[in-house]
């Protein structure tokens, strides 16, 4: 009996959700299919949409188009994408960290930035080892490159400009071969 009665709860509670939800739909101009047959409609049900006049306007916050900016410029440096690599890109007018997850091993560190003057670069391991010791930068756009070990797992880089204005990095780690 206690298995029967179990059922038939179920089956009112389901009852009760779609009631609620029939309920709460009066009234809406919902435009898809009526309950019931296929095919048929509710009156008053039109296929469009009621609002009109909307218009999207273009983004208009000055971070949004610096973000795209720094995105399309990281994604034309360095290039073509070599086997195994692992990038990254910032941009800031004070000292910034960026955090890489690489395995243990050999690798070339392909760095360039581009703004005015040259940056001080360094490289530590996630366990604090220091990578490649500070070493100036020029920000002419040309590719600083160095070999580096990692004996842990991970890479922060540190990107010190000094004061001024923006500069921007792209930098990344390839496997040695």
């Amino acid at each position: 009996m206690s298995a029967l009665w179990g059922t038939q709860t179920q089956r009112t509670r389901v009852l009760f959700v779609s009631a609620a939800l029939v309920v709460s739909l009066t009234g809406c101009e919902y435009g898809g299919p009526a309950e019931g047959a296929a095919g048929s409609s509710s009156p008053g049900a039109t296929a469009q949409p009621r609002s009109t006049g909307v218009t999207m306007a273009p983004n208009s916050d000055p971070r949004a188009s610096s973000l795209k900016d720094m995105s399309d410029w990281s994604s034309q440096q360095l290039k073509p994408a070599l086997p195994g690599q692992v990038a990254g890109s910032a941009s800031s007018n004070s000292t910034i960290g960026y955090g890489m997850t690489a395995r243990p091993g050999n690798y070339e560190l392909h760095f360039l930035c581009e703004g005015p003057a040259d940056v001080e670069l360094s490289v530590a391991s996630w366990a604090g080892a220091a990578v490649l010791e500070p070493v100036r930068v020029a920000c002419d756009g040309g590719v600083f490159a160095a070999q580096v070990k990692l004996d842990t797992e991970g890479a922060d880089f540190t990107m010190n400009p000094g004061s001024g204005p923006d500069r921007r990095y792209a930098f990344r780690l390839v496997p040695a071969s």
